[in-house]
Order: C-alpha cells, then sequence, then structure tokens
C-alpha cells in the first residue's frame, strides 16, 4: 500500500513538473537580408537548343534490350558536337559519362575545366573547375588514362588562382586533401 502511495505521489509530482513548466522562448527570426536579384537564362528558343534530337536517342537507347550503349551515346555525342549542335552533344556526353563511360566523362570534364573551357564547344560560359574535378575523376575511375593528367594540370592551376586568393580553388584543392 505504501508503494502505491508513492508511486502515485511520484506520478502527481510529474505531472505537476510538465503542467506548470515554462514555455521555452521562442528562436529569433533572423531579419531577412537584402534581396538578390534572381538569375535566369534565356529559355531555349529551338529543339536543337534544348537537345531535343539527344532527348530522343537517350530514350531509345534506354529501351533497347539489354541496356543502353554508352558506347553508342557518345559516338552520336561526338557527331552532335562536330556538327556544332552544343545541347545535343552535352547531353549525350552527359548520359553516356553517368554510365560509367570513360572518354565521355573525359570530355564532359573538358568542357567545365579552367583549362580547357572554350565557349565556342562548351554550353557553359565560365568554366567550373569541381564539375571538371568530379568528371576527370570519374573518367580516371573509369581506365581513361588521360584523366590523370588533366587531374595534375587541374590541381595547378588550382594552387595558382588559390595563392591569387581564388577562394573557389581553395576548396577545389580540399578535393586532394
Amino acid at each position: 500500500m505504501l508503494v502505491a502511495i508513492a508511486a502515485a505521489a511520484v506520478i502527481v509530482v510529474i505531472l505537476a513538473i510538465v503542467w506548470f513548466r515554462p514555455e521555452p522562448e521562442p528562436e529569433p527570426v533572423p531579419a531577412p537580408g537584402p534581396a538578390r536579384p534572381l538569375e535566369t537564362v534565356e529559355p531555349a528558343e529551338s529543339p536543337a537548343e534544348r537537345g531535343d534530337t539527344a532527348r530522343d536517342v537517350i530514350n531509345d537507347l534506354e529501351a533497347a534490350a539489354g541496356g543502353p550503349d554508352y558506347a553508342e551515346a557518345y559516338r552520336r555525342a561526338e557527331a552532335f558536337h562536330s556538327q556544332e549542335r552544343l545541347a545535343d552533344a552535352q547531353l549525350l556526353y552527359f548520359f553516356a559519362a553517368r554510365g560509367g563511360h570513360a572518354p565521355a566523362a573525359f570530355t564532359l570534364a573538358s568542357f567545365y575545366d579552367p583549362n580547357h573551357h572554350s565557349q565556342d564547344a562548351s554550353l557553359m560560359d565560365e568554366p567550373d573547375a569541381f564539375q571538371a574535378y568530379k568528371w576527370y575523376r570519374a573518367a580516371d575511375d573509369a581506365g581513361d588514362e588521360r584523366a590523370a593528367t588533366r587531374l595534375d594540370e587541374l590541381r595547378a592551376w588550382a594552387e595558382e588562382a588559390a595563392a591569387a586568393g581564388n577562394a573557389e580553388a581553395e576548396r577545389l584543392l580540399l578535393q586532394w586533401e
């Protein structure tokens, strides 16, 4: 009986603590910063600018028995690239690179590489060293022997740019540590 009374007392104390506990202070909401303009790009005006043909090719490759032929995607990307159909080429390079095709990953990395970027041969206005690193690493992992050299060149670029105060290059160097 004494145990039951003690248990009831403990329950009453716990309920009192929960019931009379003060509400926690709400966390302050930070004031909004200055509005930044939204960066946009002009929408594609034609099927070629949207890469519609490459999308059709990718659909056909994915529907093929036995799975996609990434070497064929790469061959088609090369043909589009030589015709300066950059959207179609880039989509197919990306598709093949994601599928583990080493030459496609290498080519895709080259589009982003600050050492090899060309606005005439790439959809990107500016190079992106992180994307170059990612795709060179994928190409290297997939066995493309050229990728190791390009990674060394990219690291040399990053070291030089970091020494000049480029914060992006400093962050990229962390990938090698």
